[in-house]
């Protein structure tokens, strides 16, 4: 079980981009970004090649996440020879954790791996030197201290500290999304506890966790107040024209589905890493279990971290970067069903049974998690059976459940979200993890 929540006053410094380390303080940046190539951290990258503040000095791809290398290696340098941005160095870094054989979903990874098909331009050439020596080269030759954006797995910076402990010393801190600290993890099938970036590659984890280089986590605490809607696909629509990144983004939206259960993972990283007062900050202790599981422990190590984010700023600085409006002028989405769940009883208004394509406002009005889940069960199971597998917390969904969509639901949730359904297609409101009820389309016996 988790430890009780623990706030301890450290006396860690806050550096944020921008702050005095000794460099011109008028003076660009310099950023390493760390990515697996997935649908947020491309966002994110765009992010902080918009920022004047930032000089994104190298991309060292991780394959232990999200996108395989060298393909996602390849998209990065091909998105960037499609925006006209600088000549950036990338490297590809191992396919395989440290330990241990976690892995996304191959439906994930193979999406992932082809950007969803958006149209890029044949890719820059990549560097000769994979990811953790790129990562060590551009520190070291860095005019400073740089800052490191983390958005997946750990494995590269890692392998970086392997082989040289001493290469993070130029490190003035890492903003790492990952983690999650006070709330459930996104590893639904795996460690329900895990957040899916340290889950990974949790020996990695723990190895950077062990080194004293400053950490800013952001973790699912934070980017649970930043779920993807609809708002950003309209915005990205709106503003297309406005510059090459926006239409890149626009284009990149037009060929990936807005499935419910998305957030602002690692856009929130990246805006935390340009302008801190979007999130709050806590000085916690922290540890990495061999599950990849974030521990509050006594005898952990001191990290910042990010226990809430502020929308609005978050929208501001992110709207106005990618498409040049902080306020893109879209009407609020009217949902066409509503799944309320209070803490005791969870309750369904709109179509039954369900329409192919809808929207549906979820309100969580509890401290746990709720989901919508919508699929097809095989002929013979029973409602009975699927929260028999619920109580038993075996990995993966049953193999008579056939999942169309899953939209997962923090607690205080009150956003609208795109789910697919069909006459035939069962809905169902899970909380986590005790209890699954039926509450639209064809109902089984108990």
């Amino acid at each position: 079980m988790r430890l009780t929540r623990l706030v301890i006053a450290l006396t860690l410094m806050a550096p944020v981009l921008g702050s005095c380390n000794g460099q011109d303080p008028n003076a660009a940046i310099p950023v390493i970004v760390d990515s697996d190539g997935a649908f947020d951290d491309i966002k994110a990258i765009v992010y902080l090649l918009e920022q004047p503040e930032v000089e994104v000095i190298a991309l060292t791809i991780s394959g232990t996440g999200i996108a395989h290398c060298p393909e996602a290696a390849h998209n990065v340098s091909a998105l960037l020879e499609r925006i006209g941005a600088p000549q950036i160095p990338v490297a590809c870094g191992r396919t395989t954790p440290l330990a241990g054989n976690n892995e996304a979903p191959p439906a994930w990874r193979d999406a992932a791996d082809t950007l969803g098909g958006v149209d890029l331009p044949e890719p820059r050439p990549l560097s000769n030197l994979n990811a953790p020596d790129l990562l060590t080269d551009a520190i070291e030759s860095a005019d400073g201290d740089v800052t490191l954006v983390a958005l997946g797995p750990l494995t590269n910076v890692a392998e970086a500290v392997q082989s040289d402990p001493a290469v993070l010393d130029g490190v003035e801190m890492m903003y790492l999304m990952g983690g999650a600290v006070d709330v459930g993890g996104n590893v639904l099938y795996g460690n329900p506890a895990a957040e899916f970036n340290i889950w990974a590659d949790p020996t990695a984890a723990a190895m950077v966790f062990a080194t004293e280089m400053p950490i800013t986590l952001i973790p699912l605490d934070a980017t649970n107040y930043l779920p993807v809607t609809p708002y950003l696909y309209q915005a990205a629509e709106a503003h297309r024209d406005y510059s090459a990144v926006s239409a890149f983004t626009a284009d990149y939206l037009s060929v990936t589905p807005l499935l419910g259960g998305m957030y602002h993972w690692d856009e929130l990283a990246a805006v935390a890493a340009s302008d801190e007062s979007v999130v709050t900050i806590e000085d916690r202790l922290l540890a990495i279990d061999g599950e990849g599981t974030t521990l509050d422990d006594l005898a952990g190590r001191p990290v910042r971290v990010a226990t809430a984010a502020n929308r609005g700023i978050f929208e501001r600085h992110f709207y106005e970067a990618i498409f040049g409006a902080a306020d893109p002028g879209i009407p609020v989405w009217e949902p066409d069903a509503v799944l309320t769940w209070d803490g005791t009883t969870c309750t369904y208004e709109g179509p039954d049974p369900l329409p192919d394509d809808f929207f549906i406002r979820i309100d969580n009005a509890s401290d746990g998690l709720a989901a919508f889940l919508t699929g097809i069960y095989d002929a013979g199971a029973t409602i009975a059976d699927f929260n028999a597998a619920v109580a038993a917390g075996e990995p993966g969904t049953p193999s008579w459940w056939k999942e169309r969509a899953v939209i997962v639901a923090p607690a205080g949730a009150r956003d609208v979200w795109p789910a697919r359904g069909g006459p035939e297609i069962t809905a169902l409101c899970y909380i986590d993890p005790t209890q699954v009820w039926e509450i639209a389309g064809p109902r089984l016996p108990e």
